[in-house]
């Protein structure tokens, strides 16, 4: 028996050890090889959801700006992560451990650090290294006064700033998915507020100010009695849900608005599979989705606006700037963390859209567009 037991700890600690030998001469003598690949398909949509990055680059702070500028502990946690991110069969080990728990607990539940499956196969956001969505869903994280008066101090100052150089400028807040979806939640999370951190600060600024700051989260909730309007493996909401954003802040900045049924969409795909079952390494198990790509020739000439449009924000902002390409001359979209106040000379924009999504609402304060 003793000796069973040491053979055991042995091959364990063997292939636990040789995982990362295996990654350090992989990345020195062929770091390529191994790594999964993405089809072009599935390429085209992440890059277009925002999920690998835009002309400016995709939201990763630890290389924003100046790397050299940072602590050393936090460059250092920032190298462990990235090896520890591209460790040897990391994937078919988070697959393996994901697919048996699910078997063990007959669907209902999987192991994963940044995925929750909810009901119905839908697929929830619970990472606390990338905001905390499940936080917001619980209501337990809501802004102080202090708070919510240092985000209207600064979106009114970068208003009064764009406004005298001529920009109309206008705020949205993508609702985390969570909060439209709430009743595929599972029901062992339980919120202790209704009203979520996003619809608080939209609550507040409509309130207290005359900015023009939209939380789209009532169009959403009633255009998914019709359709689907965020992807049931993704984090994101698709093209649809993008349109109805968007439409609302028209509505609140033009006083226009088109109902969905008046444009077109086509159909790309009927397998998608998105960056919440990637995370969990399931993504040939759970190909479910139906990607939908708004017709921007369908956008009612009406609500044209012959306007250059910049567009700051997350990763939401690639499915709401390729809609808004039906409504304005020319879009241009970068990542809140990659704006350089050197845009406004290089786009020469009329119009600026600062979006962040509702896991992320606190940027808001930041006074990013203003500071050069």
């Amino acid at each position: 028996m003793k000796n069973r037991d040491k053979w055991i700890t042995i091959v364990f600690l063997i292939f636990i050890l040789s995982i990362p030998a295996i990654t350090v001469v992989r990345n020195v003598f062929g770091p390529a090889q191994g790594q999964e690949q993405l089809t072009d398909e599935e390429q085209a949509i992440l890059e277009n959801n925002g999920a690998l990055g835009n002309e400016s680059g995709g939201r990763k702070p630890e290389d924003a700006a100046s790397s050299e500028q940072q602590p050393a502990f936090v460059r250092m946690q920032g190298r462990i992560n990235t090896f520890i991110e591209g460790l040897f069969g990391r994937t078919r080990l988070i697959a393996f451990n994901t697919g048996l728990t699910s078997l063990l607990t007959g669907g209902t539940y999987i192991e994963s650090t940044q995925t929750l499956l909810g009901k119905n196969d839908m697929f929830f956001y619970k990472t606390e290294l990338d905001g905390h969505p499940i936080w917001d869903y619980m209501g337990i994280n809501h802004f102080t006064e202090q708070e919510l008066a240092a985000i209207a101090a600064n979106l009114i100052a970068t208003r009064e700033y764009l406004e005298e150089m001529g920009i109309e400028f206008y705020m949205m807040c993508m609702p985390n998915k969570e909060i439209v979806y709430e009743e595929y939640m599972p029901d062992t999370i339980a919120r202790v507020e209704e009203v979520s951190r996003g619809e608080q600060l939209a609550a507040y600024l409509n309130k207290n100010t005359d900015l023009v700051f939209v939380y789209p989260k009532n169009a959403l909730l009633a255009a998914k009695e019709e359709t689907p309007v965020y992807y049931s493996t993704d984090t994101h909401c698709n093209q649809k849900g993008s349109f109805v954003s968007m439409q609302e802040l028209f509505a609140a900045a033009y006083g226009t608005k088109a109902a969905l049924d008046s444009v077109s969409f086509r159909t790309d795909a009927t397998d998608y599979s998105g960056d919440l079952v990637a995370m969990a390494g399931l993504t040939g198990k759970y190909s479910i989705d139906t990607v939908f790509v708004f017709e921007t020739e369908s956008a009612d000439p009406a609500q044209y606006h012959d306007q250059v449009l910049l567009f700051v924000g997350d990763s939401f902002g690639g499915f709401l700037s390729a809609v808004s390409k039906g409504y304005y001359r020319e879009v241009h979209w970068v990542y809140s963390t990659n704006f350089k106040h050197s845009m406004y000379e290089e786009y020469q924009p009329d119009v600026v859209i600062w979006e962040w999504a509702e896991r992320y609402c606190e940027e808001f304060a930041k006074p990013i567009l203003i500071t050069k």
